[in-house]
């Protein structure tokens, strides 16, 4: 279920327990993201936020719970089917191809309905022609948002879009992204270790701690809460 107004839920993620081989990372959670909305998960390194978005993507391993993908499960799916029922995700390395061309990236992921990326960042249409690895951060991330946007995704995963960019930059990417999802209806989960920054363009998030959802809200509330959050679940 998602937040009252929210809508129905693009992603839900219910009683989900996941991890890698036989260590279990998340217990019990439970997270749901609705068309138009950006939900942020946050909490201290290894709470189990990157986890989240790798078990959606069927790249950890699931051992309890579901996640429904527009009402249909994810489970047991390969991240390539994952992918094609309109899934896509960022990872933090941002996983391009240091040899392939901006051009050649978005070729490969476009789909009909998809994104003019070129048009939504002019930077890349005038290094159309480079490879990615000669790229500036910013680009590269500019590229990595683009390439996922191309494919036309319902739903958006993003880990850590802010890693290493100049603040200019990050606001341009935050705002492109909170654009996109109003207009397009796109549903996006993002990760993200600046908490205020997350909560500014986030409509509600989830606080995870110890593998666990600790406690949630409009971002409004967590943003007001979080001296009395992190004190409570996150021991600072």
């Amino acid at each position: 279920m998602t937040a009252a107004g929210a809508g129905p839920a693009a992603l839900e993620i219910t009683g989900l327990s996941a991890g890698y081989g036989p260590i279990r990372v998340l217990q019990d959670v439970t997270v749901s993201v609705a068309a138009k909305e950006i939900v942020s998960l946050l909490g201290p390194n290894g709470a189990g936020k990157t986890t989240t978005l790798l078990a959606c993507s069927g790249m950890a391993k699931v051992s309890a719970g579901d996640i429904r993908l527009g009402g249909r499960s994810l489970l047991r799916l390969s991240p390539h089917v994952i992918a094609r029922r309109r899934l896509a995700h960022i990872p933090g390395d941002r996983s391009l191809f240091p040899s392939l061309t901006v051009d050649e990236h978005l070729r490969l992921c476009a789909r009909p309905g998809g994104l003019d990326v070129l048009e939504l960042f002019p930077e890349l249409k005038k290094r159309r022609n480079r490879r990615a690895g000669v790229l500036s951060g910013g680009e590269q991330q500019m590229l990595a948002l683009g390439r996922a946007l191309a494919a036309d995704p319902q739903v958006l995963l993003v880990d850590e879009m802010s890693m290493g960019l100049a603040p200019v930059v990050v606001e341009r990417l935050f705002s492109a992204l909170r654009e996109i999802a109003a207009s397009s209806g796109l549903a996006v989960l993002m990760v993200e270790q600046h908490v205020h920054l997350a909560l500014k363009y986030a409509q509600r998030g989830y606080v995870l701690a110890g593998g666990r959802v600790r406690t949630q809200g409009t971002a409004e509330e967590l943003e007001e809460r979080w001296p009395e959050i992190e004190t409570s679940y996150l021991g600072r």
